[in-house]
């Protein structure tokens, strides 16, 4: 496996003076900093022998050509570890800096990398691949976070989609896309002859009507002389007949590319329902929505006005182009010649204003994300009396938008009247050329009848360059838009179905964890090193500080995410072993972060069992004590919730969040600061509803009040990710750690409370 796609050229060099091939690196990192604290390039690689330090300078020099500088590195030391001598390695974190050290086989530790702090994840995935390397485990490929393009040194437009649009491989993409078209072949065939006849139509109607009108039937001699009618009837009915064959056409596009773009989009949803949380957390919810949406349209009207434009210009400009030079050669290349100029003035006026609709784009996208801001805001800026401020603002970047819109404005209006008269004297240059040669040939060689069909081609011929002039960039975009749909099918979820999976229908409920560690990031352990322990039937009680890895934990078990060591399994089965869909129906989840569909309340309570009757969906909100409230709304189980909808207090949604999971009827019950948003009396009532639950089955329930953990068999202190206390609430109390800590403190509180209460009766 090889990263050098990531290593710049010059630094391939550098480690290939040393006799290092920058090929065969299995991983590398860049560190900044000298041993005596000096800032510095230097780069620490490994191969299958041995680990490379290069120490120096990047610097740039002149350089002659299109590349006005060139960088060349400046070497101050080289150094050779050999693999087999490095016993471990470890990355010590320190303020603002980091540094990585080694120890050898003679448990001698040695300091061979400094560097930043922001540098220290990189360090931390160098040398979980160098661990795996030597442990003969599988290593995740190096990420690269360059935000240029490798291969032409172009900027990422997005650099969490590093795809370079210069570079990719728009053939590779356009075939994958036209792929989806294979079911409707069929259509297809009906849509190109009805595509080719309309575009024949099209290119004789105007033959008719010049060179048969003025040569054939107003020319004295001619062999349809005084025939006005029928002539203006055979032009009447091309039209028609051509107008037929475009509206069939038409009528199958829009038969065929909708069809298509549902079953992109039915893929692209379906390959989302497929990846685990990590994929969603590491993406913005706009940024996945466009891929959706503005992607899929995007590729869809570039397929319902781009590509039937394309195809028919193209037969035009064929047709029309076969007809000239059949009827007279000269003429038709001036007239091919000309056109061509004009067809590269309208690239190049493209490019010009590419850099103005590009600023104005940006001013107004400012001036939209203020106006949102401030609508968002208005309670902040009403509370603080800025109203005037944020007009001031708003004026400012108005202004600037104006100004952008004026200067796109002002060249329109410069360039596009140059431009008419630039079209306009190409044509001219087609008629005088043609009446020369009536004149000088005295019609042998040229018609009057076929100069007007030349004028009225090159008429024709406006539109077609008009539209390849942009019709490129169209193209680019709509296979931008294809590779991030793409990238999104082919994503592989980091929480993966077993290959064999292990069917539990019901589970007990037993659960271990043994010397788990998870990262959400390399290097930064939010798991340690957990040894845990549930029986069947048993009730956990988590306790911790915020932040301490307490949710973490019963993502882990329910296997949202994937340990990065150690195991956990239920039943005696690893979690990774067991068929994901026994795993969602046999634990439910109330969580601290809650979330309603659009949909109606009983709708919502079902979610988990569709299929569940309206009477389990009462009994369900009954024990969640939430049957009261719901019918107070004003269309009881019926009123529609959500986005639009009844809006409900943090209490009453998560009143009905519980209601979904007890209506699931899991075999292993998690309550992640289940009742936090509740008053006392509520968190009362629905104690009582969850200790009938939690009958015959495990329940893991994570609180900052101590109080709703006081019925748990067994509790668990974490603090910073790792398990320091864990027994009974007796056994802990006893202990005087910090869950005694933590309990009198909340012990405390209440008493005060109570006190001030008393105080404030008398």
């Amino acid at each position: 496996m090889s990263f050098t796609k990531s290593l710049p050229l010059y630094i391939q060099d550098a480690f290939a003076a040393n006799n290092a091939n920058a090929s065969d690196f299995i991983a590398f990192f860049y560190s900044d900093m000298l041993p005596d604290g000096k800032y510095a390039d230097v780069y620490i690689a490994f191969d299958k022998e041995n680990l490379f330090i290069l120490s120096g300078m990047s610097n740039v020099k002149k350089a002659k050509g299109s590349i006005k500088i060139k960088a060349f590195y400046e070497q101050a030391s080289f150094k050779v570890i050999p693999l087999k001598s490095i016993m471990s390695a470890v990355v010590e974190r320190y303020l603002s800096t980091a540094k990585l050290l080694i120890t050898g086989v003679d448990d001698q530790t040695s300091e061979i990398a400094f560097f930043s702090l922001g540098i220290a994840n990189e360090a931390s995935k160098f040398i979980r691949n160098l661990t795996a390397f030597k442990e003969n485990k599988p290593y995740n490929e190096q990420e690269d976070d360059d935000p240029f393009c490798a291969k032409c040194g172009m900027r990422y437009p997005d650099s969490s989609h590093k795809v370079c649009p210069k570079c990719m491989n728009k053939k590779a993409i356009s075939l994958r896309l036209l792929s989806f078209f294979k079911l409707y072949y069929k259509q297809l065939i009906g849509y190109f002859s009805m595509l080719i006849l309309s575009t024949a139509f099209a290119v004789a109607a105007p033959y008719i009507g010049t060179k048969i009108l003025y040569d054939n039937v107003l020319t004295e001699g001619g062999s349809l002389y005084g025939e006005v009618l029928l002539i203006v009837l055979l032009i009447l009915g091309v039209r028609i007949i051509g107008l037929f064959f475009e509206m069939a056409q038409g009528y199958i596009s829009a038969s065929i590319i909708p069809k298509v773009i549902y079953d992109i989009e039915v893929r692209v949803m379906s390959a989302m329902q497929r990846l685990s949380i990590g994929f969603y957390t590491g993406k913005q919810t706009g940024n996945l929505m466009t891929r959706i949406q503005s992607d899929t349209n995007s590729v869809y009207w570039f397929f319902i006005d781009g590509v039937p434009n394309i195809i028919i210009n193209v037969f035009i400009i064929i047709g029309i182009t076969v007809v000239m030079f059949l009827m007279n050669p000269l003429l038709a290349s001036i007239t091919v010649g000309v056109l061509s100029f004009l067809l590269l003035s309208y690239i190049f006026l493209q490019s010009v204003f590419k850099t103005a609709y590009r600023s104005r784009f940006i001013h107004q996208s400012n001036m939209t994300s203020h106006i949102s801001d401030t609508m968002a805001g208005q309670r902040v800026i009403k509370a603080f009396g800025k109203e005037n401020q944020e007009a001031e603002r708003f004026l400012k970047l108005s202004k600037k938008f104006s100004n952008a819109e004026k200067k796109v404005a002002d060249m329109q209006g410069a360039i596009f009247p140059f431009f008419n008269m630039l079209a306009n004297f190409i044509y001219l240059i087609v008629l005088a050329v043609g009446s020369i040669i009536i004149v000088t040939s005295k019609g042998q060689d040229l018609s009057l009848g076929q100069l007007m069909v030349f004028a009225s081609y090159i008429n024709m011929l406006y539109a077609p360059i008009n539209f390849f002039s942009y019709a490129i960039d169209w193209w680019s975009h709509c296979m931008d838009s294809s590779q991030r749909i793409f990238e999104v099918m082919d994503a592989v979820s980091d929480v993966p179905q077993a290959s064999y999976p292990v069917s539990i229908k019901e589970m007990k409920g037993d659960i271990d964890c043994k010397e788990v560690l998870f990262e959400y990031d390399p290097g930064r352990p939010v798991i340690k090193d957990l040894n845990l322990s549930v029986k069947s039937g048993q009730m956990l009680g988590i306790v911790g500080k915020t932040g301490a890895g307490k949710s973490t934990l019963v993502n882990l078990m329910a296997r949202l995410y994937d340990v990065t060591e150690g195991s956990i399994t239920i039943d005696g089965v690893n979690v990774k072993d067991i068929s994901i869909e026994d795993m969602r129906k046999n634990i439910g989840i109330v969580s601290q972060e809650i979330y309603l569909f659009i949909g109606t309340v009983a709708d919502n309570i079902r979610y988990a069992r569709p299929d569940a009757s309206y009477d389990e969906v009462i009994a369900a909100a009954k024990a969640a004590s939430a049957h009261d409230f719901i019918m107070r709304l004003p269309d009881g189980y019926q009123t529609r919730i959500g986005a639009g909808g009844q809006d409900l207090s943090g209490g009453e949604k998560q009143r009905i969040s519980i209601a979904r999971t007890l209506i699931q009827n899991p075999n292993i019950l998690i309550l992640d600061e289940a009742t936090a948003a509740m008053d006392t009396q509520t968190e009362r009532n629905i104690q009582e509803s969850l200790n009938v639950l939690k009958k015959n089955r495990t329940t893991i329930a994570i609180a900052h009040r101590l109080s709703t953990l006081r019925d748990a068999d067994i509790l668990a202190v974490i603090d910073n990710g790792t398990m320091t206390e864990y027994g009974t609430h007796n056994e802990l109390i006893h202990k005087k750690g910090t869950y005694y800590t933590l309990y009198q403190l909340q012990f405390e509180a209440v008493k005060h409370i109570s006190f001030a209460e008393t105080e404030g009766i008398q």
